[in-house]
Formats: C-alpha cells, sequence, structure tokens
C-alpha cells in the first residue's frame, strides 16, 4: 500500500516525528489487501464496534478521544459499516494529529478535498479535531477522568521513545475510572536494528508491557498479524491452533487473512499487538 508522507517543517515537527500514514482508501479502491492493511481495517472495525458496546453497556453516549487521528478511520467505520444512531454511540470525540493535511477529505468521500469540519457525515460525532505535537506538547486540554475511550493506532513507532510516556501519562489522567484505552504498535525485539523508514523506535514486547502497566490494568492483548515463519515456532512451542483450524481458516479466507487471524494468540511473536487497557 502506498503511503501518505508530507514533509513537515522543523517549526511544525521539531522532534523530527514521522509523519506518515497507510492510504486505506487506496486499499480499498485497488483491492490492496496485504497483513498490514487487513490489520489497520480489523482495527479500525473492533474500536467501532467496542464504542457501541460500550454505550449500550453505560446506556448513554461515550467522550472519546484518539492520538494520532489521521483521516479518523474510527469514525468512518462507525458511520459507514453500523445502522446505528450515532449520536447515541459517540457524545464528543477529540482528534489530534501532527499533519494539517490528514485533517482534508479525502478522495472518494462526498466533500473531496474540504477541511473535515465542513463535511457533513462528520457532524454526526461533535467532533473537535486539532493539529497537536504530542512528542512536543503532551498536555492534554480535558479534565481529569472526563474521557471513556481513548485509542492511538500505529503512532508511537514514529516518535522518539523518549517522547511516549509523557503522553501516555496524560491519558491515564484524562480517562474516567474504568475507561478503555486502545493502543496498537509494531512489536520488535528492541534492536531496532532493520526499521522501516518511517519508523523511529519499536518497541519490544515486555518494554512497552513495563510501560503500559504503570498507567493502566492490563485487560488484555493480542497479535495483529504475523509471519508464518515466526507463527510456526510459536505453534511448535505452544499449540492452540489445531492443523485442520488452520486449514479451514485457510480455505475461508486465503492466506493473507490467515497471517492476522492466526496472531491473535501469539501476540509476543507477532509483527503487531494490539493493548487493550482499563483505568
Amino acid at each position: 500500500m502506498p503511503s501518505i508522507r508530507k514533509k513537515l517543517t522543523a517549526e511544525e515537527n521539531p522532534n523530527d516525528c514521522k509523519n506518515t500514514r497507510m492510504n486505506i482508501a487506496h486499499a480499498g479502491v485497488f483491492a490492496n489487501f496485504r497483513p498490514d492493511e487487513i490489520a489497520h481495517m480489523s482495527r479500525f472495525e473492533k474500536i467501532a464496534s467496542f464504542l457501541i458496546d460500550e454505550s449500550k453497556r453505560q446506556g448513554r453516549p461515550l467522550d472519546t478521544l484518539e492520538i494520532g487521528c489521521g483521516e479518523v478511520w474510527v469514525l468512518r467505520t462507525l458511520y459507514k459499516s453500523y445502522v446505528v444512531k450515532k449520536s447515541d454511540v459517540i457524545s464528543s470525540y477529540y482528534g489530534y494529529d501532527i499533519d494539517p493535511a490528514s485533517f482534508q477529505e479525502i478522495q472518494y468521500w462526498s466533500g473531496n478535498g474540504c477541511h473535515l469540519d465542513e463535511t457533513t457525515w462528520l457532524k454526526n460525532f461533535n467532533a473537535t479535531l486539532e493539529i497537536k505535537d504530542v512528542s512536543v506538547d503532551p498536555i492534554l486540554p480535558h479534565n481529569n477522568e472526563s474521557i471513556d475511550v481513548a485509542w492511538s493506532t500505529e503512532v508511537i513507532e514514529h516518535m522518539p521513545r523518549e517522547a511516549v510516556e509523557p503522553w501516555i501519562s496524560e491519558l491515564s489522567r484524562v480517562i474516567k475510572k474504568g475507561g478503555t484505552v486502545f493502543i496498537s504498535t509494531p512489536n520488535h525485539d528492541g534492536s531496532n536494528d532493520k526499521l522501516p523508514e518511517d519508523h523511529i523506535y519499536e518497541w519490544g514486547f515486555q518494554e512497552l508491557k513495563d510501560l503500559l502497566e504503570r498507567y493502566f490494568q492490563l485487560e488484555s492483548v493480542v497479535g495483529v498479524f504475523t509471519q508464518m515463519r515466526r507463527f510456526n515456532q510459536a505453534q511448535r512451542a505452544k499449540q492452540i491452533w489445531t492443523p485442520e483450524q488452520l486449514s479451514m481458516l485457510e480455505e475461508r479466507f486465503g492466506r493473507q487473512f490467515l497471517r492476522v487471524a492466526a496472531a491473535t494468540f501469539y501476540p509476543e511473536t507477532s509483527n503487531n499487538c494490539f493493548w487493550r487497557l482499563s483505568k
């Protein structure tokens, strides 16, 4: 999948964070469904469906926040994929991103090229979008315990290691008791020897777990996609899928989807992890 890159000035991006995002719209139009793309879409769908379930559980719409929101794909998924009254699910949404280009409406959607604030569909979510570099200014303009659900998908690998904990700490401050946070990022061994050009630092599994558990309770962590070589090694050490189950998955979905589904139970050895946290 081609990535979207826009060179920011030193003033806009003093930490030289890599403001790169996958072109999800391009993937949908051109059927570019590799594990990375499927993994992104699965995260958006998971968070969107969680928001629906959580709003029903609490009997009210939710106050939500996203760090590194890009083109707000969770809201797009909620808008397009579910027949629900959006105001019953979302009371407010705050999206922060370093790149002003993120807030231009994408091709293939109505209002192509206008600012997202001007689109009709986004008004369903009482959304506030703000250009903000949390690696420089991690302070979030929200009261203590004011947010029900927050998420940040594929963001922390694009910023310096030392810049991550301050805004993770801020998330802990603004999340309500019983609130939920979702984090996804590549799962590296910590050596960072061969990084993609757009990544600055990829966290090791235990390293990131230690950080997150300083501020939150870990509810679950799942693998998002995997290389089959690593998966097969993990299976030999601890067999969770039977050969028959794997064969049925591949028969139904094909090899690319198999790399996503098979990773679920082996987060430590997966290429990417999806963390669910609570306050």
